[in-house]
């Protein structure tokens, strides 16, 4: 197929469910039945659909707090910023 991967940013509601229920986001998709493996393409659904992780949004948009590591701000939040960012990561590992 050329490429070795594939995410889905939407899926059905009631697929989504199932797989996230049973830990099933990342499959092999095979296809064509009438290809042998070179057709099978790893596929997965995204957890937020297209979006980030909740509370890393940085469109001009969104009013998520940025990542200050400038010594010249006032409020430094790098060491908060990284320790939510790996919350974020655990919590959307549970349904892989």
């Amino acid at each position: 197929m050329g490429f070795d991967g594939l995410f889905f940013g939407r899926a059905d509601y009631d697929d989504y469910a199932t797989r996230n229920r049973t830990k099933t986001m990342e499959m092999v998709w095979k296809a064509s039945a009438n290809l042998d493996r070179q057709s099978w393409l790893f596929t997965g659904v995204l957890p937020n659909g297209y979006g980030p992780p909740n509370s890393f949004c940085f469109d001009y948009r969104c009013s998520d707090s940025p990542i200050m590591d400038d010594s010249h701000f006032y409020e430094i939040n790098v060491e908060e910023r990284v320790q939510a960012f790996i919350q974020a990561a655990n919590n959307e590992v549970r349904i892989y």
